[in-house]
């Protein structure tokens, strides 16, 4: 086991090698990014503008690759969990590493961080869910439902998690325990959940290998409706005034009501869509695995631009006032003009980027599968 550097931040302290312990507690700070795409609803926007150009403020190794999830930054702490079962804590400001924790098997998506608690999701693993307490270094609680994914949602005090198994839960966030589940009609084990769950006035969504767009009442699990999108649904929704946004492997961005299930649009991108939409201004942005950014108009699905990036597209960007950051699995970081997509910055970075990218305290946060995680700032002007 490689040793750990011990740093003390604001009062903040590592209790070991191996151990994660932070020694204050954790208050949500306006702009911070407590969970994948920032919150419920996978809108992925910042707070504050983060204007290109950037130059780099640190580089961290995490001894791991990262999966399809993003970091997640809450009171100046930024949190990531890696492929071999680890959960790492970093000073926002340096990189400087607080500690961390082997928590299991792989974990996929992103831990979700409320107060002094990080709800973790792991794959393959005895004990797929767990709550880790940030105070005193260990778990709360764990529990087995299934290979998750997935990042977990946490929404009115209750967790919400789908398995690759077909099964979808709802759970107490004090205890893990299960309030309700529903499971894919018809189900066979190649019929999985990999859609990150979102959620709005009631309603949690969530997609699923089958290819069928799910809406679930969030209090008592109840189906809604359902949409059959015609070709698997990983990529997790985006629910944006009343619409739910996602894109399928046949390469369609589709538009749904939350409240009836009914389609609004569809739009052809010609290549399968894995990544998650972003919001900017009156567009929708999303990326192909063909390597191709879209600009979609909201309102009827039309297409506002096409930019090549050069590379595929497998996670959701993020969105600081007219700028969309988006990663490729060519290994590069790019900056879009929202309005007409135009590039306006990019970097390389030591791997492929298969997370989506994090925007707080001023700051790029990204991960690669190269154990990186690196961090942005504005350049001087």
């Amino acid at each position: 086991m490689r040793a750990l550097p011990v740093t003390l931040l604001c009062a903040l302290a590592c209790a070991g090698c191996g151990n994660l312990r932070i020694e204050r507690s954790l208050h949500e700070q306006p702009g911070d990014w407590p969970a994948f795409a920032r919150g419920i609803d996978h809108t992925a926007t910042a707070g504050n503008p983060v204007t290109p150009p950037l130059t780099r403020a640190w580089n961290q190794d995490v001894n791991a690759g990262v999966g399809n999830g993003s970091p997640v930054i809450v009171d100046s702490v930024v949190f990531v969990a890696t492929l071999r079962g680890d959960l790492y804590a970093m000073a926002a400001g340096d990189g400087k590493i607080i500690g961390w924790t082997g928590l299991g098997d792989a974990i996929q998506g992103s831990p979700t961080v409320d107060g002094n608690v990080a709800f973790v999701a792991l794959s393959s693993s005895k004990e797929s869910l767990t709550a880790f307490d940030l105070n005193d270094g260990k778990a709360r609680w764990k529990r087995n439902y299934g290979d998750v994914e997935t990042s977990p949602l946490l929404y009115q005090e209750h967790l919400f998690v789908g398995n690759t198994a077909g099964t979808f839960y709802c759970l107490e966030r004090a205890t893990g325990d299960q309030r309700w589940k529903y499971e894919l009609p018809a189900n066979t084990r190649m019929k999985g959940i990999r859609s990150s769950p979102a959620a709005e006035a009631g309603t949690v969504v969530f997609g699923a290998d089958d290819g069928w767009l799910t809406a679930l009442n969030a209090e008592t699990g109840a189906l809604r409706w359902r949409v059959d999108t015609g070709s698997p649904l990983t990529a997790a929704p985006l629910i944006r005034n009343g619409i739910i946004y996602i894109g399928n492997r046949q390469g369609s961005l589709l538009a749904v009501e939350r409240e009836t299930g009914t389609v609004l649009w569809r739009c052809a991108t010609g290549a399968p869509v894995v990544a998650n939409a972003v919001p900017a201004g009156d567009l929708v942005v999303v990326g192909t695995l063909a390597g191709k950014a879209f600009g979609i108009r909201a309102k009827d699905g039309t297409t506002a631009w096409v930019t090549d990036l050069g590379g595929p597209v497998s996670a959701g960007g993020a969105v600081a006032g007219t700028t969309v950051y988006v990663g490729t699995l060519k290994k590069q970081i790019f900056a879009l003009n929202a309005p007409d997509g135009t590039v306006v910055w990019r970097d390389s970075l030591d791997g492929r980027i298969r997370t989506s990218p994090a925007l707080a305290l001023g700051k790029l946060f990204i991960a690669t599968d190269e154990h990186t995680l690196t961090a942005f700032k504005e350049a001087p002007r």
